[in-house]
């Protein structure tokens, strides 16, 4: 009864002079503070268990009624221990907040058992100190740790808390403190071990407001450490302060010291080089077949030294896992897959991560020994170039458990050449953890993907520890024994498949064109095609502009260009011919890229013309930059069949292998691709390249319809002017006219009449087929000119007419037209019936609405008149046309002499 009614006295005086208080200059008058060893001495030593840690505060003051009393009543503290500095709630039992409220006496208030204590707290007030016992207690919801006392009727609250976003340390709070207290100072003692003995006459309930009773009250819990030291020796360390008052909650004052020595040298804490640091790597993939999408685990244990007389273990800093050269990113997991921003995450902040669900990768599990329960969460896909390192890949690991958030992230490096991945954690947090697991899922969406052989794979990681020590490696395997889907181990096989063809394949109209290739999981990854068209399948190329070889010289293709392209392409809209597609990616669900265009673009490596392939590679939340492939379209000058071959067609960008399943190119531009007039069957065909160095034909069956449709009636014209006399020496013109929408010619032979044979003196320099090969005919093999007008090109085809050897008896009369592309007209000279005939036995299926011969006269001429030809007239000739599409018409033209009405 004399204690309490001293205690009530004691309070009542005090809240008299908070009454009577004054002038609002609330302020920190000093703030120090120091962790100990037993004796007293500084505790230095990194990963030491301390025997003390204390921190004093002392407000601005002035004077009520002749007694000192404080600038305004304090309303909170909030104290930031440096980081490193751990704290165990778990080194003693937990009070219950009934237990600690518990008692009718609203000055001995409490219940807690002694053995909850961990330290003491000295109230500095107007009439002395008061010391209370401050007692362990079971947390509130979303908190570390809770400490409590009484001063008083006062019940002082401390809540733990982890600074997360920042350095990670921990803060000790005191929230709306009584406005009954006139606080002049407090100290604050926090035991390094609370159940050892030496605390037994300040435990618990042997504390009273004046100091220890005499007492003893041992703890019956174990001697475990409660605090340790930072396991880092990088110097003086800093302790912060910030209160404020009920006068002006919105103001703050702050205060901090540096560890230091007791003369008030700054010291930081040494002997790193003795903290253990073991730590070790586990990975695992599932299922464990090669080329498959594949979950993997990732577990980082490193055992943690707790003893009261170890040092304890070195925190991680940083942590560098090197997956096996084989396991990369898997391209499909971009189907419906999104990815966290810098607003969402927060690293920066407290609050909780609000990431989408669908940016979600993979699962953490973080066990910690000074928390209850393990900290679980999510991996979540960083946003590309928004993301703290800027990178196209990175991840955030987000934990939470017993109040402790972790927002953590990672960057993620990919081979430019291999895909390999790397993932990289520094600046972790200086908080012991035993292990850390990050698990990716699995499933046809599988962030990775498995290497493409079976065999055994070496994952490695590096570890360095915040004491500064070396960095620890450790390595560890996995097996992949079976190929995709369970079936048997990838031989390096290459089978790719071919699907080809027009979408409306009715003979001479003009129809879109579809190529796909396409490969299964396990083979060589595609890497160039040289396909073949059908004879006759041909394009309209008038008024089509080329996409300039500038444009696409400098097509931006870094990450993140993608966007820009697709927004407003490089190459004219007017050169588009088509688009482009791909899939990609392991698995039966490879992601469909679609953004690809086809642009018609101009000479390339020899050929005449190419296609531009531009593939801005965007897919789910990744921009992986914009792809070109350009494609060679090389026409044989005597078919006119063409070729594509393309440039190698890339297996990785960015670090990303693609993983190409399909191709498919659509040349879809309205009125550019024409059909055939011939419905003989034929195919497309030709040789894909794969990765390893493999080749493969492929082919799939052409034939269009309707070709007895199509008319045939073109007209051929023939004349001879100059020389008109018995063996004069006239040139020749012949034209030929064709309507469009008629078949194609396959085959025409013109026969003379009898009044003109081949004047073979005249034939003196004939072109060999090496000098026309190589483009070096002589000038003096040209016997003529020609020009052939086709609804397909902008300009018509013209050039000379060249005598060249020939396996015959005699030369070939060889057109060489020149233009957008190059056509060699082949036809052969021979005597039938004793008159001269010339036959062009392979005319290309190509549309010609006028075609126009025009041989020389005089010493240059083949011909020479029998007879003369106004006075017995020339004579009709015969000619043999042959259709593309099997009708013939044949003619018997008039070879005019223009000799007037008789002629």
């Amino acid at each position: 009864m004399m204690r309490f009614a001293t205690a009530l006295v004691a309070a009542c005086a005090l809240l008299g002079l908070v009454a009577n208080g004054a002038s609002a200059a609330f302020g920190i008058k000093a703030f120090d503070g120091e962790v100990t060893v037993e004796g007293g001495g500084p505790a230095e030593q990194a990963g030491s268990h301390l025997f003390e840690a204390s921190t004093t505060i002392e407000f601005n003051e002035t004077t009520s009624n002749g007694l000192p009393v404080p600038d305004g009543s304090l309303k909170d503290v909030e104290t930031q221990l440096p980081a490193g500095l751990v704290g165990s709630p778990k080194a003693t039992p937990r009070c219950s907040l009934s237990a600690f409220q518990e008692g009718s006496n609203p000055l001995e208030l409490g219940n807690c058992p002694d053995s909850s204590a961990v330290g003491t707290s000295i109230l500095q007030t107007p009439l002395g100190p008061f010391t209370a016992p401050v007692y362990n207690l079971v947390p509130a919801a979303g908190q570390p740790a809770r400490f409590g006392f009484h001063i008083l009727s006062a019940s002082i609250f401390l809540n733990a808390s982890v600074r997360t976003g920042e350095d990670y340390g921990l803060t000790i709070g005191i929230p709306n403190a009584s406005q009954g207290l006139s606080v002049l100072g407090t100290t604050l003692h926090l035991w390094g071990v609370p159940a050892n003995p030496i605390h037994d006459a300040e435990r618990g309930k042997c504390m009273t407001l004046a100091g220890p009773s005499g007492a003893q009250c041992p703890s019956d819990a174990d001697e475990l450490p409660f605090l340790t030291n930072p396991t880092s020796c990088t110097g003086p360390v800093l302790t912060k302060l910030a209160v404020n008052s009920w006068q002006e909650p919105s103001r703050f004052s702050h205060a901090s010291f540096l560890s230091h020595r007791p003369g008030g040298e700054p010291v930081g804490a040494s002997g790193c080089a003795d903290l253990p640091f073991e730590p070790s790597l586990e990975v695992a993939v599932r299922p464990g077949t090669a080329a498959s999408p594949s979950a993997l685990d990732v577990k980082v244990h490193l055992p943690q030294h707790e003893g009261l007389n170890e040092l304890a273990t070195a925190h991680l800093r940083r942590a560098v896992v090197r997956l096996p050269q084989g396991v990369t990113v898997n391209a499909a997991a971009a189907n419906g897959l999104a990815s966290c921003s810098a607003a969402q995450i927060g690293v920066k902040s407290a609050n909780r991560a609000s990431c989408p669900d669908a940016a979600k990768i993979g699962t953490t599990e973080v066990v910690s020994p000074v928390l209850d329960d393990p900290l679980r969460g999510s991996v979540y896909l960083a946003k590309q170039a928004e993301n703290p390192f800027g990178s196209l890949l990175a991840v955030y690991l987000v934990a939470e458990a017993d109040g402790v958030l972790l927002k953590l992230p990672g960057k993620i490096d990919t081979d430019p050449a291999t895909g390999q991945v790397t993932a990289t954690f520094d600046e972790n947090p200086q908080l012991p953890f035993s292990d850390l697991e990050l698990s990716f899922f699995g499933g046809d969406g599988a962030a990775l993907s498995a290497p493409s052989a079976c065999g055994t794979y070496s994952a490695t990681g590096t570890f360095t520890p915040w004491s500064g020590t070396a960095p620890v490696s450790d390595a560890d395997s996995f097996t992949i024994a079976r190929g995709p889907n369970g079936g048997p181990c990838p031989n390096g096989g290459f089978a790719p498949k071919l699907s080809a063809g027009t979408t409306k394949p009715t003979a001479g109209s003009y129809s879109p064109l579809a190529l796909s290739l396409s490969r299964e999981d396990g083979t060589q990854a595609l890497t160039g095609l040289d396909l073949k068209l059908p004879r006759g399948l041909l394009a309209k190329l008038a008024g089509i502009p080329y996409c300039p070889d500038a444009t696409l010289a400098t097509l931006p293709s870094a990450a993140g260009s993608g966007a820009g392209q697709l927004a407003s392409p490089s190459c004219p809209a007017a050169s588009r011919v088509g688009a482009v597609a791909v899939a990609a990616g392991t698995g039966p669900a490879p992601v469909f890229v679609d953004t690809g265009r086809a642009y018609l673009a101009g000479p390339y490596k020899g050929a005449p013309l190419s296609l531009a392939l531009v593939v801005p590679a965007i897919a789910g939340p990744f921009d992986l930059g914009n792809v070109l492939v350009r494609a060679a379209l090389e026409v044989d000058p005597e078919t006119a069949q063409v070729e594509a071959v393309s440039d190698p067609i890339p297996t990785i960008l960015a670090g990303i292998p693609l993983n190409l399943r399909q191709i498919r190119v659509s040349v879809d531009r309205d009125g550019f691709t024409v059909n055939p007039t011939s419905c003989d069957p034929s195919s497309v065909s030709g040789t894909a390249a794969g990765a390893g160095g493999g080749t493969a034909p492929v082919s799939d069956r052409f034939q269009v319809g309707s070709c007895a449709s199509l008319r045939l009636a073109p007209r051929l014209a023939l004349s001879v002017k100059g020389a008109s006399r018995r063996g004069g020496f006239p040139r020749l013109r012949a034209v030929l006219t064709a309507k469009p929408g008629q078949a194609n010619l396959r085959r025409v032979s013109v026969a003379l009449p009898h009044s003109e044979f081949l004047a073979q003196s005249h034939i003196r320099t004939v072109c060999t087929r090496v000098q026309f090969a190589a483009k070096a005919c002589p000038a003096g093999s040209i016997y003529g000119f020609a020009k052939a007008v086709s609804p397909l090109l902008d300009e018509p085809l013209r050039g000379p007419v060249y005598l060249r050897s020939s396996s015959h008896k005699l030369p070939d009369l060889v057109a060489a037209l020149h233009g957008q592309i190059d056509i060699d007209l082949v036809g052969r000279i021979d005597s039938v019936k004793g008159g001269l005939r010339d036959t062009f036995e392979a005319i290309p299926d190509a549309p010609v609405t006028r075609f126009e011969l025009a041989m020389k006269g005089g010493r240059k001429s083949l011909l020479e008149n029998s007879r003369d030809l106004c006075a017995a007239g020339s004579g009709r000739a015969t000619v043999e046309i042959d259709g593309q599409n099997g009708k013939t018409a044949d003619q018997r033209p008039i070879l005019a002499a223009g000799c007037g009405k008789k002629g």
